[in-house]
């Protein structure tokens, strides 16, 4: 039997319970709003951004590594090879562990270039014309890589398919045409080989966010010791000229803050393009338009409306986290380190999984990069050791100065240690020889 006071109150507790979920309905509402209202405005900000982005890696002005360089663009010189150079790679027969482990030994100085096994010998031979050509491309006046192959380009243009691969290719094959160069005596063209490698090498990096700086680094690194074999037996008037090379190349290294920026529209677009306003997506350059519906087409995790509200609350704070790491990506690896790990904590210890999951330890891409760079001055102070040893007829006792009157981001602080033989070791002064380092020898001459 029912009371009449719980009757009364059956209405009242009714009105509670309904209250109180339209007060959650209104909550979630206006949580929603927010939301959109914040995603709209950072969408806004990497509209202006990827315009700006793109329009930059379009035409890129950088020093060529030639006193007289080759008039037009790096993407004039380079997209008709392109084709080519996507055949060639695909055609490449993939060799065994093994044989790809002894060619990159021979590649490193590990193993001499009679050791070269015959599957790598054919790849260079019948690579070896369309490399030169690829790298003779590298002597334009302006860089800026070809359609197609830049990070903010269609998706569905056929370059897409392999991006930069070919490159890594080409630029191993440099690198075993300028072991081989140097072990037939023919050291100045083998430096001739590296130093146009080092410029192709360090052009991929423009236009393709951090995927780009690593390849750039990578391509770098498989020319190293190459080059600074052939830097150390090549003549003095060929090794002058490759000091001003050399200091060309660096001096038109991108930042890896200019990979970031890149990366910091390139991110928004591929994970949440789609949910971008209609006229936001219309003042897109066609290439980023057709990657924001392209990529979020292919992004399974972003189906289904928990999924979709917690990308809605991420990508925004991707964003805005990539532009808190832009000013620290230039300094020095003591300021730069610290600083790097206290922004990703704030990302990592996120509940959404789809912030947690985009922290890339953007501190092991500097790491690289800061190889890259220490690699270039080693070739540099490498050539000047020499020059001073053929001016005095001795090593110097203290680390060259690599760029007198120029401005380069980071040099790297360098420290000598006698070798044996009357050689001299170069290497930077935060890591071991064993680590990084280069060896100059005495001339033959000397002898």
């Amino acid at each position: 039997m029912t009371t009449p006071g719980a009757t009364s109150r059956l209405p009242t507790l009714i009105i509670i319970v309904a209250g109180s979920l339209l007060l959650m309905l209104l909550l979630a509402f206006g949580a929603h709003w927010r939301l959109r209202q914040r995603a709209r405005e950072a969408a806004d900000v990497v509209v202006a951004e990827t315009r700006e982005r793109t329009a930059a890696a379009q035409r890129v002005v950088r020093p060529s590594h030639l006193d007289t360089p080759v008039p037009g663009t790096l993407a004039e010189a380079l997209g008709p090879l392109v084709p080519e150079l996507i055949t060639l790679r695909d055609a490449e027969p993939t060799p065994s562990q093994e044989v790809d482990a002894v060619c990159a030994d021979v590649r490193n100085g590990v193993r001499p270039v009679s050791e070269l096994p015959r599957e790598c010998r054919e790849a260079l031979d019948r690579g070896r014309p369309l490399m030169q050509r690829a790298l003779r491309a590298s002597r334009t006046e302006v860089g800026g890589l070809p359609e197609g192959l830049r990070i903010l380009d269609d998706p569905r243009h056929p370059s897409q398919r392999t991006l930069l691969l070919p490159f890594l290719h080409i630029l191993k094959l440099a690198a075993l045409e300028t072991r081989s160069q140097t072990a037939r005596g023919e050291a100045d063209a083998a430096l001739e080989t590296c130093l146009d490698g080092l410029a192709l090498a360090r052009d991929l990096s423009y236009g393709n966010a951090l995927i780009g700086a690593m390849v750039s680094a990578t391509g770098h690194k498989t020319l190293f010791f190459p080059c600074a074999e052939a830097l150390d037996q090549a003549s003095p008037t060929r090794r002058q000229q490759a000091r001003l090379a050399l200091r060309r190349i660096r001096a038109g290294m991108a930042p890896l803050s200019t990979a970031l920026r890149d990366e910091r529209v390139y991110m928004p677009l591929y994970q949440a393009g789609a949910m971008f306003d209609q006229e936001q997506l219309d003042a897109l350059p066609a290439g980023a338009r057709a990657l924001a519906f392209h990529a979020s087409a292919q992004n399974p995790d972003a189906t289904g409306i928990l999924a979709r509200e917690l990308l809605l609350q991420s990508w925004p704070l991707v964003h805005e986290y990539i532009g808190q790491a832009l000013p620290l990506m230039d300094l020095p690896r003591d300021q730069r380190a610290p600083r790097l790990a206290a922004l990703a904590s704030t990302i990592t210890s996120s509940w959404n999984p789809f912030l947690y999951e985009n922290n890339d330890g953007y501190e092991k891409f500097a790491t690289r990069v800061d190889n890259q760079r220490a690699q270039l001055d080693l070739l540099l102070a490498l050539a000047l050791v020499k020059q001073q040893r053929q001016e005095s007829g001795t090593w110097p006792s203290e680390p060259p100065t690599l760029y007198p009157g120029q401005e380069v981001l980071l040099p790297t602080a360098l420290k000598l240690q006698p070798g044996e033989g009357g050689k001299l070791v170069l290497y930077p002064e935060d890591m071991e020889p064993e680590t990084l380092s280069v060896t100059a020898t005495p001339d033959a001459a000397e002898g």
